[in-house]
């Protein structure tokens, strides 16, 4: 299966928009495009794990309440069960990737 950036559909939010790739039973890759300035707010999963790839941008991440600066380059891995933001703070989009794996997988 492929996916064309340009024929995914945009799901907005007011800081971000949301363009889902992939999902399965077992994993959704997603690409959000954060606002400049603007932040997803903290929440936690109780049923994933999750890797952010950072693809370009500036901001920073805050995991269980530990901020780290991330930058177009950077992956953050986020455990089950860790409660995670990441903001912009950059005068342009910051655009992430994010894989997550179901745990337990989807029925």
């Amino acid at each position: 299966m492929i996916s064309r950036y340009g024929d995914l559909a945009v799901s907005p939010e007011p800081y971000a928009d949301y363009r889902p790739v992939f999902e399965t039973k077992r994993l959704n890759v997603t690409h959000v495009r954060i606002h400049p300035g603007d932040t997803v707010p903290a929440h936690t999963h109780a049923d994933e794990d999750q890797v952010y790839y950072v693809a370009t941008g500036a901001g920073f991440v805050v995991l269980d309440g530990v901020r780290t600066e991330v930058a177009a380059g950077d992956c953050v891995l986020i455990p089950l069960g860790t409660e995670h933001e990441i903001t912009n703070t950059g005068t342009e989009p910051l655009d992430y990737v994010f894989f997550v794996v179901f745990v337990p997988e989807r029925a």
